[in-house]
């Protein structure tokens, strides 16, 4: 994890649940346009956060790849902050950056039975909370 990785995760810890969803639907509307620019979408965050904004932007990571980072950890700080009524632990919105970055987004904290937060509509569970299959024996 980078230290822009930790100052996009104080920033959200710092947010209430509605700065978050705000912050999340105003990303999904975006997403739900066609595939924005980088830009398109950091211009989107800035009139939200400047931190995240800046995050977005310099983050060396694919578009795609930080979308998703992104979006796991609104998903992680939004049911900390819905279920159990406070911020999300330091390190848990890192922890599900470093999943999603690292192609485990099924491992997310997120209640298995609540929408996936890509905003498709489906459950966690049979869109990204649905784990690899293993490969076949040979």
């Amino acid at each position: 994890m980078t230290s822009t990785d930790e100052r996009v995760e104080a920033a959200l810890v710092g947010m209430t649940l509605d700065e978050l969803s705000r912050l999340q639907d105003a990303l999904l509307a975006e997403l739900r346009l066609g595939m924005p620019s980088g830009e398109q979408i950091a211009r989107v965050l800035e009139g939200h956060d400047h931190v995240v904004a800046a995050w977005f932007r310099f983050r060396h990571t694919g578009e795609a790849v930080k979308i998703v980072m992104l979006l796991g950890a609104l998903a992680v700080a939004i049911a900390w902050q819905t279920h159990r009524h406070v911020p999300a632990p330091d390190h848990r919105l890192q922890d599900a950056m470093a999943r999603v970055h690292e192609d485990h987004v099924y491992m997310l904290p997120i209640p298995r039975s609540d929408p996936c937060f890509c905003g498709s509509g489906s459950r966690f569970r049979s869109c990204h909370g649905r784990p690899p299959l293993a490969a076949p024996a040979v």
